[in-house]
C-alpha cells in the first residue's frame, strides 16, 4: 500500500496566487537554507576539533559527511517533489526537521563523541559526524529541489529557476561563512549559534504551515524552545569546572580554554593555570611557582641562545601563553613575536603575564618570513595547533624564506613531534632531509621521555656548530652530548623533500592521528569539562 503524506492542497486559483505572490518568500527560504548549511558545516567542524583535533583526516570527514549529506537531500527532495508536485507544505516540513535537527547537535554530539573518543581518529570522527551533521545537511540538501519544483510553472523556466534558487542558497552560504567565521563563533561559541540557526530555519515554515491551516505545527515551536532553554540549563549546571574556567573562546582555529585545576607534574599534582587548546594542554604555569616549566622543550630551546650577545633580536614563530617568550627575555634577548591568532596576546596578558608592551604581530608565520625586513640570529618554530604542525612552513620553500630571515652565524629551531622511527616519524625524518636539502647543518635535540611524551628539536644552522660544547651547567643534567641523536640514527633512505607541491599531507596525518588517540585516552574527557558554553 503506498504510503500518502498529509501535506495539505492547493486548488487551482490558489496555485496561480500562490506562484505569483510567493516566489521571492520562496527565494528568502532558499537564502535562509543556504545560510543553515554553512552555519551546519562551520559548527560541525568546530565541535569535532576538541575531541579529534584539526588534522587532514578530521576537515575530509567534514567535508565529505557534508557532501554526502547535500548528495542524499538533493536526491531524496527530487524524489518527493515529483511525488508531492505543487505542495508547498511539504517544504515546511522539510525545513522544520532540518532546524529541529541543526538545534539538536550541541545535545547528540556530546555523548556521540564521547562514545567514539577511543577509536581510530577517522572512524570515531565519521561516526559521530554521521549522527549529529548528516541528518539536518539531508534535509537542507532537500530544499532546493523542492523549492524548484514549486517554481517551475512552465518546463521553458526550468533552468532560469534552478540557477536563481541555487545563486541566492550559495549567497547566504558565503554571508554565513564571513559572519560565523569572523563574529558569531568567536564571540558567542558554537552551541548557542546551532540551536538558534534551527530556530530561525524553522520559524517561517511553522507560521506558513499555520496559514495553511496546518495547526499542528505550532507543536515544533516547543523543542525549539526547548533547545534554547537546555543549552542555559547546561551552563548553569557546569559546576566547579565552569567556575575554574576562566576564558573560553571559540574560533575558526579551534577552541580556546583558560583554566586554574590540578595537574599531575611528575610524581605530584601541582595547581596550574593551563591553556587549553581543542582540549589540548597548549600552556602550563604553575600558580605556586610560575618560574616552573611544566614542558621541558621551554626550558631548553632558550639555551641556544647562549651563543649570542645579550641584546641579540630572537624571532619566534607561535607564542601561545608565552612561556618561551618569558624564557627568551630572561636571557636578556630582544623579542619579536608572530602569532596567527589573534585572541593569544589578549590570554597571554590577562591570564600568564604576557607584558602588555610585548608587541605581538598578526599573521601568518610565513607571510611575516616573506615581509618582515632585517635578520635575525635565532629564529624558534613553535608553530602547533593542538596536534596539527602548519605544513607550509616546513616545505623546501618555506625553509628558504626562514633562511632569508636568518644571519649568516644564525640557528632555525623547530619544535617538532617526539616521533623518529617507523610510519609515525615518518614526517620527522622528512623535515630533517628537506632542512639539509635547504642548506643547513642539521642536529636534532631531544627532551627526555619515550616518543609520544618528548619533543624532537630540529637545530638547523648554516655553519657547523657543535651544540654539546654549550655551558648549560645545571640546566641540563649529565652529559650535554646525550640529548642529541647521532645523525647516523636519523635514516633519511625513504625520505621526501617536502615541497609546496608536495607537503606530504598524509605524513602529517599518521604522527597528528597517533598522538591525538593516544591523548584522547588520557586527557580529552578531562580538559572537556572545562567550558563557559
Amino acid at each position: 500500500m503506498p504510503i500518502s503524506l498529509n501535506l495539505g492542497t492547493l486548488n487551482g486559483n490558489a496555485k496561480v496566487r500562490f506562484f505569483t505572490m510567493n516566489r521571492k518568500y520562496l527565494f528568502l527560504l532558499s537564502f535562509l537554507e543556504g545560510s543553515a548549511v554553512m552555519a551546519c558545516e562551520l559548527i560541525g567542524a568546530k565541535m569535532l576539533a576538541p575531541y579529534f583535533g584539526t588534522s587532514l583526516y578530521v576537515w575530509a570527514a567534514a567535508l565529505g559527511l557534508t557532501l554526502g549529506g547535500l548528495m542524499t537531500g538533493y536526491f531524496t527532495g527530487g524524489l518527493l517533489s515529483k511525488k508531492y508536485q505543487n505542495q508547498p507544505a511539504l517544504l515546511y516540513w522539510i525545513m522544520i526537521a532540518a532546524g529541529f535537527f541543526t538545534a539538536l547537535m550541541p545535545y547528540t554530539s556530546e555523548w556521540i563523541m564521547q562514545t567514539t573518543l577511543a577509536w581510530t581518529l577517522q572512524w570515531g570522527a565519521v561516526f559521530s559526524l554521521l549522527i549529529f551533521m548528516f541528518p539536518p545537511l539531508v534535509f537542507m540538501g532537500m530544499v532546493s529541489p523542492v523549492i524548484i519544483n514549486l517554481l517551475n510553472t512552465e518546463i521553458k523556466d526550468a533552468g532560469n529557476s534552478a540557477g536563481t534558487v541555487y545563486a541566492i542558497s550559495t549567497f547566504g552560504g558565503i554571508l554565513t561563512t564571513f559572519l560565523f567565521g569572523f563574529y558569531i563563533i568567536p564571540q558567542i561559541g558554537i552551541n548557542y549559534p546551532a540551536v538558534i540557526t534551527g530556530v530561525l530555519l524553522s520559524l517561517l515554515p511553522i507560521f506558513s504551515l499555520m496559514r495553511l491551516k496546518i495547526y499542528v505545527a505550532a507543536g515544533a515551536l516547543l523543542p525549539l524552545l526547548a533547545g534554547l532553554l537546555g543549552m542555559q540549563w547546561k551552563i548553569d549546571a557546569g559546576g566547579q569546572e565552569a567556575a575554574q574556567t576562566l576564558y573560553h573562546s571559540e574560533g575558526i582555529l579551534g577552541q580556546v580554554k583558560v583554566a586554574d585545576l590540578p595537574l599531575l607534574a611528575g610524581e605530584r599534582t601541582i595547581p596550574a593555570r593551563a591553556l587549553i587548546v581543542n582540549n589540548t594542554l597548549q600552556t602550563v604555569m604553575s600558580l605556586e611557582d610560575p618560574a616552573y616549566d611544566f614542558w621541558q622543550y621551554t626550558k631548553y630551546i632558550p639555551l641556544f641562545t647562549m651563543g649570542y650577545p645579550e641584546g641579540s633580536k630572537v624571532l619566534l614563530l607561535g607564542m601561545g601563553g608565552g612561556t618561551l617568550v618569558s624564557r627568551i627575555h630572561e636571557r636578556g634577548m630582544k623579542l619579536d613575536v608572530v602569532e596567527i591568532d589573534g585572541r593569544m596576546k589578549e590570554v597571554a596578558v590577562n591570564y600568564f603575564g604576557l607584558p602588555p608592551d610585548q608587541e605581538v604581530f598578526i599573521d601568518d608565520a610565513r607571510h611575516f618570513l616573506k615581509t618582515a625586513k632585517g635578520k635575525y640570529p635565532v629564529i624558534i618554530y613553535d608553530t602547533f595547533i593542538s596536534e596539527s604542525a602548519p605544513e607550509h612552513i616546513l616545505t623546501m620553500e618555506g625553509l628558504n624564506d626562514a633562511r632569508q630571515r636568518l644571519t649568516d652565524d644564525g640557528v632555525l629551531l623547530i619544535n617538532f613531534y617526539g616521533y623518529l622511527e617507523g610510519n609515525r616519524g615518518a614526517i620527522t625524518r622528512c623535515v630533517y632531509k628537506t632542512l639539509q636539502a635547504a642548506g643547513f647543518y642539521v642536529d636534532l635535540f631531544t627532551t627526555p621521555g619515550s616518543e609520544q611524551e618528548r619533543n624532537l628539536l630540529l637545530i638547523g644552522s648554516l655553519e657547523e656548530k657543535n651544540w654539546a660544547d654549550l655551558p648549560v651547567g645545571g640546566v641540563l643534567p649529565g652529559d650535554p652530548a646525550d640529548y642529541f641523536i647521532p645523525a647516523n640514527f636519523v635514516d633519511t633512505t625513504t625520505a621526501k623533500v617536502l615541497t609546496d607541491k608536495a607537503p606530504q599531507l598524509e605524513m602529517y596525518a599518521r604522527a597528528s592521528a597517533d598522538w591525538r588517540k593516544l591523548y584522547n585516552q588520557s586527557y580529552t574527557l578531562f580538559f572537556s569539562k572545562y567550558k563557559k558554553y
